[in-house]
């Protein structure tokens, strides 16, 4: 194996949980509410409508940050997800 090429390991079955609470992960917290300011800013008709107080756990955040990240990054937004085979 060359030596440029770095091993990534794949996540922990428990690193993310769409029904977990948002109040324990500050990190998803923090980007919110850094979103949330940006949506503010946006003209009306980009602003998503969602509330800050309506997310309430880490798979509508995951949702939240996505939706937003379309917004604002339209070339890299995807218009289905293809899952590849493993």
């Amino acid at each position: 194996m060359p030596d440029n090429i770095i091993q990534v390991p794949r996540p922990a079955a428990t690193a993310f949980n769409k029904n977990r609470p948002l109040a324990g992960n500050t990190l998803l917290q923090s980007q919110v509410a850094h979103f949330m300011a940006v949506d503010r800013d946006l003209p009306a008709e980009q602003r998503t409508g969602i509330e800050a107080g309506s997310i309430q756990t880490e798979g509508q955040a995951g949702e939240y940050i996505r939706r937003m990240t379309a917004i604002l990054h339209p070339q890299g937004a995807r218009k289905e997800r293809v899952r590849r085979a493993t």
